[in-house]
């Protein structure tokens, strides 16, 4: 009886396809093979050449549209910083197609895929301006010192024979040459004075003048080669997570502030 029923079923198997035909008038149906191909990733699409953008040209802030995370360049032991989704970030450069963003403010940088902001969007509302080349700024004169002049050697007098009622002269030496000044040396309260005037001149757009709260001068330091005196500011930020301290250091060479950087990465401020 077994071997019955699985002679029974192997036939209703083999057989099934070409008598369902004959039976019900059904023609069986074609097995269908769907190919699923990659899904390729498209290049951004934008209106300008994003690989041609520089800083200055990229919008002061950008939007993202997903989650991003941030950390410390000249640290990778240092905890990093997640940005939520909806939140504005500064954009730094853009590397290939990727955009580098700051969260406003402090060492902290990170990258993100172009299409995961707002970026070709605001681009194509507000095309960039073109960038103006930067004049080269001329090098600090120096005042060249007078040349030293050798003294002129005194003649020897001839000895003379003394006559009565007539008294020797006596010789004439040469007056001493002046020893040129040596440039006076900007003192702790020059450099900070110097610092203050730059810091409210409104050339470095992250700078506001009530927010300061200390200044200090920090003597000379050799930065990529050129010799600078340099100082430090404390002062209030607004950031994605609220006011921030942060510091600058200013490089002063020829009595005036070069540019400010960040005393961590090295960045330059503008």
């Amino acid at each position: 009886m077994l071997l019955g029923i699985g002679a029974a079923g192997v036939a209703g198997y083999v057989l099934e396809p070409s008598l369902r035909e004959g039976l019900t008038g059904e023609a069986p149906k074609a097995k269908v093979v769907v190919v699923t191909e990659p899904v390729v990733e498209e290049e951004v699409v934008s209106p300008v050449d994003l690989s041609g953008l520089q800083p200055e040209q990229l919008p002061e802030q950008i939007l993202l549209k997903v989650a991003a995370e941030v950390g410390d360049p000249t640290n990778v032991a240092a905890p990093k910083m997640q940005i939520p989704a909806g939140a504005k970030v500064k954009g730094l450069r853009i590397e290939g197609q990727n955009l580098v963003i700051s969260p406003g403010a402090g060492p902290y940088e990170g990258k993100v895929a172009i299409r995961g902001t707002d970026l070709v969007q605001q681009l194509a509302a507000n095309p960039p301006k073109p960038v103006v080349a930067k004049q080269p700024e001329p090098p600090p004169v120096v005042p060249t010192p007078p040349p030293v002049t050798e003294p002129t050697p005194t003649p020897t007098p001839e000895p003379e024979v003394a006559t009565s009622g007539e008294s020797k002269p006596e010789p004439v030496m040469p007056e001493p040459t002046p020893t040129p000044a040596t440039p006076a040396v900007l003192g702790e309260s020059d450099i900070v004075k110097i610092m203050q005037d730059s810091y409210k001149s409104g050339l470095i757009k992250e700078f506001v003048a009530d927010k300061a709260t200390s200044w200090k001068a920090t003597g000379e330091e050799k930065i990529d080669g050129e010799t600078y005196q340099t100082g430090l500011v404390d002062y209030s930020a607004e950031t994605i997570f609220g006011v921030k301290n942060v510091q600058a250091k200013a490089l002063i060479k020829g009595g005036k502030v070069l540019k400010w950087i960040s005393p961590k990465s090295g960045m330059e401020i503008k």
